[in-house]
Parts: structure tokens; sequence; C-alpha cells
């Protein structure tokens, strides 16, 4: 045999790519990406959004395991970085000076499709931008902001039914 013991499971292909190989791995990570976005915003200071805690991105990670609470809590952690720094206020003062209609009610990612439509984006255009948001955010409340129920159990096997993996779909969300 090749080995000493019998191995446990797979090497991550970058691990391959990077240790076996000695070659530069190149391919797109998505979670890498919205760090990478995000950091620009921080450093930009956009006044739509702010980075609420410095430690946020450090606590945003892929899902390592198949564990459902493992996944609801990284999809709690990305929409904390991500959904949580909107400026909800900033948001309604200039979805109003676009002369959008505004409701008192409405949060952050509704008041951005308003801006992006006053902008001039068209509607469907402006609902595609947000939905990852969206869904991120509507994952988040079901998953981990409720009581755990019939709905998060149905999020979790269509997740598993699209993806095959958490992984998979928390990349796929985030390259989204």
């Amino acid at each position: 045999l090749p080995f000493n013991v019998r191995p446990k499971g797979s090497i991550a292909k970058r691990a391959f790519v990077t240790d076996f190989k000695g070659e530069f791995y190149v391919e797109y990570r998505s979670l890498q990406s919205v760090l990478a976005f995000v950091r620009k915003l921080t450093e930009s200071s956009v006044p739509w959004w702010k980075l609420k805690a410095e430690d946020l991105p450090s606590k945003v990670h892929y899902p390592a395991t198949e564990a459902t609470e493992e996944w609801a809590n990284e999809i709690m952690a990305l929409d904390k970085l991500l959904v949580e720094g909107f400026e909800t206020a900033w948001l309604k003062a200039r979805a109003l000076e676009l002369k959008q209609e505004v409701r008192p009610q409405e949060a952050s990612l509704v008041l951005t499709e308003r801006c992006l439509r006053g902008l001039g984006f068209e509607e469907e255009h402006a609902k595609s931008i947000v939905a990852p948001l969206r869904e991120l955010h509507h994952l988040r409340s079901k998953l981990r902001g409720h009581v755990a129920g019939s709905d998060a159990e149905a999020l979790r096997q269509a997740a598993l039914d699209e993806h095959e993996t958490y992984r998979n779909h928390f990349e796929d969300l985030c390259s989204r």
C-alpha cells in the first residue's frame, strides 16, 4: 500500500494544487470575493453601507461540515456582515430624493431596490440585483431568527436538493 494509514477523506483541491503541485491556486472563491468587496466598501466610506463591527469579516466562513446548525450559523454571519451594513436612513432619504414612493415600515433591501429604480434601473433588474441579499436575509430569518420549524426544514432540503452540500449552496449564494 502507498500509505501508512488509510485516508479518511479527500484532500481539498486548493491544498493539492498548492502543497503537492507547487502551483498557485487561481480558482474563483466566492466568499473571498465578497470579503474583498466588503473591504473596498469599508475603505471607500460609502454613505449607504457601513461595516457594523470590525471583526465581522473574520467571522464568516464556508460551512466545513454537513451540520445544518453550522450552515445556519454561517448564513447568519454572512447576513450580519452584508445586510445589516445597509444604512436605512440614508437609503430612505436617497429614495425620496430620487422621487420614489417610500413607506415608513420599509427596510434596507426594499429601499435599495427603490434607489436602483430611481437611478434608472428597470424594476425587474433592480429586483434581480437585490434578490440574493433578500434570499440571504430570508434564510437567516427562517434558520436562525425564529424557532426552526417546517419552513426551516424545507429550506434546508431545498438547498441540499439543488446544491448537494451546504458548502456548495453557501458558495452559490456568495457568488450571486
